[in-house]
C-alpha cells in the first residue's frame, strides 16, 4: 500500500472511531471489573469493528480479516490504541492453533466468525488441581455415539467475558499412553451441564473464572488437529503464549498453501 493511501486510510479509520465510540466512554479504574452495560458495548463494538476487518486487518479477508499489508494493518492497531477503549476479545492462544491444525471448513466455520466479531472464543487449558503438568489433564472426553461427553474443571478464564465457546484440552484416552491420549475440542458453552463460577481475584486486581463441565456434548467434527494429536496443539498454544510463532516458517508455508488451494486466494 502506498504511502498516500495509508494517509487515506488512517484519516478513514480515524473518521470512523469517532462516529462509533462515544465520547463520554468511560473506563473502570484499574483493578475493577467492567460493568454489564460496558460488557455488551465492547461486544456491540467489536462487531461492528470486526465488520469492517478491523479487528484482526492483517489477516485474510476469507477468514474475516482485513487482508491488509503489515503497515496497513500496524497503522489501524496504532488508532484503536490511541483511543481509550476497554480490552476486546480476541485469544490468539486458540486462533493460531485452529489456523495450523483445523481443517479448511473448521476455519471458515470459527476463526471466520471470531474474526468478524460474531463469537467469542477462548482457549481452556489449565485445571485447577492440576499443577504444572499440562499433559496429566483431568478433563475426560469420554466416546459417546459420533461425539463426546465432556467431564471435569478448566480455571484461569482470563477476561470479563463469559466466552461463546471454549477452546479445549481434554483427555480422551484416560487408558493411553501419556502425550498421544489428548485431544481439542470446540465446546459450546450454552449446553446443557456448562457451568461458570468466579476463581481468583488476578494480580491486576480482576477476577478470573472456573468452568464445570458435568457430561457435556461435543461432536465429534469439532475436534481440532485429529483425536490424540492435542499435545502437538498444545505445544502450539503455549509458544504463542510465550510471545512465539506457534509454527515454524515451514509450517507455516504449507498451511498456507492448503489455504490457497481451498480459498483460492
Amino acid at each position: 500500500m502506498a504511502t498516500d493511501n495509508l494517509d487515506v486510510l488512517r484519516i478513514q479509520v480515524r473518521a470512523w472511531l469517532d462516529s462509533n465510540i462515544p465520547p463520554d466512554l468511560k473506563l473502570p479504574p484499574r483493578g475493577t471489573d467492567m460493568s454489564e452495560d460496558l460488557i455488551d458495548w465492547t461486544l456491540f463494538f467489536r462487531r461492528k469493528l470486526g465488520g469492517q476487518g478491523w479487528l484482526a486487518p492483517d489477516w485474510p479477508t476469507h477468514f474475516g480479516g482485513g487482508g491488509y499489508s503489515s503497515e496497513a494493518a500496524q497503522l489501524v492497531r496504532e488508532e484503536l490504541r490511541r483511543r481509550p477503549l476497554p480490552p476486546l476479545p480476541l485469544d490468539n492462544m486458540w486462533l493460531t492453533p485452529m489456523r495450523a491444525f483445523g481443517t479448511e471448513d473448521q476455519k471458515a466455520r470459527w476463526l471466520s466468525r471470531t474474526l468478524r466479531g460474531e463469537i467469542t472464543v477462548t482457549h481452556a487449558i489449565s485445571e485447577p488441581r492440576g499443577g504444572s503438568d499440562l499433559a496429566g489433564q483431568q478433563t475426560i472426553a469420554t466416546k459417546d455415539g459420533d461425539g463426546y461427553l465432556v467431564t471435569g474443571e478448566k480455571g484461569y478464564i482470563h477476561g470479563p467475558f463469559v466466552p461463546d465457546f471454549l477452546f479445549l484440552l481434554v483427555n480422551t484416552d484416560p487408558d493411553g499412553p501419556k502425550y498421544e491420549n489428548l485431544s481439542t475440542v470446540i465446546m459450546d458453552v450454552d449446553t446443557d451441564g456448562v457451568t461458570f463460577k468466579k476463581g481468583s481475584r488476578t494480580i491486576m486486581g480482576t477476577t478470573d473464572s472456573n468452568v464445570i463441565m458435568d457430561k457435556v456434548w461435543v461432536p465429534a467434527d469439532r475436534v481440532v488437529g485429529g483425536e490424540g494429536n492435542g499435545w502437538a496443539v498444545a505445544q502450539c498454544m503455549i509458544d504463542v503464549e510465550r510471545g512465539g510463532p506457534g509454527v515454524t516458517a515451514d509450517q507455516r508455508e504449507e498451511i498456507e498453501r492448503r489455504e490457497r488451494e481451498h480459498w483460492g486466494s
